[in-house]
């Protein structure tokens, strides 16, 4: 009787040390697979990557949201989510960054807005995207003095962190 009972505990013991390293294998697997895959944001412009500042007069902020915006949207294809930065690249421009003003709105709500020269590292915006989530965004950029001959053209960095 206590033979049975003692290989009912061995078979008992290895039975769990089976089930703890099947549970360990499987985390392990979620970890390598799921957690620290490369995660891919695909992004997309509606127009085009870079985008020209066309009005050359002062506008206020109600008269620039009837302007045409600059539309992109993030999509985030991993399984896992991610943290990402949108910053504004300066292609070509004649005007002072203090004279241009935006508004950035996500899903149409605005989420910011400001002179381009308050950016710290030309950062236009930090946020985080959800696993299979897209994030829409619009940006309005304008200028908020009088200036002729206005040349401002630009583009946007998306870089996850």
């Amino acid at each position: 009787m206590k033979k049975r009972l003692l290989i009912g505990r061995i078979i008992g013991f290895i039975g769990i040390c089976i089930f703890a390293m099947g549970l360990s294998y499987t985390v392990t697997y979620y970890m390598d697979k799921v957690l620290y895959e490369d995660i891919e944001l695909l992004v997309t412009f509606e127009d085009t990557e870079t985008f020209k500042l066309e009005n050359t007069s002062k506008l206020e902020k109600t008269e620039a949201l009837n302007t045409y915006p600059y539309i992109f949207s993030i999509e985030n294809n991993g399984l896992g989510s991610v943290t990402y930065q949108i910053k504004i690249q300066e292609e070509v421009s004649n005007v002072e960054k203090n004279l241009l003003s935006y508004v950035l709105y996500l899903n149409d709500e605005e989420v910011k807005e400001g002179l381009l020269s308050d950016l710290e590292d030309d950062v236009l915006y930090t946020s985080k995207i959800k696993a299979k989530q897209t994030a829409t965004y619009k940006l309005y950029i304008y200028l908020n003095e009088e200036k002729d001959d206005v040349s401002f053209e630009y583009s946007l960095e998306i870089e996850s962190l």
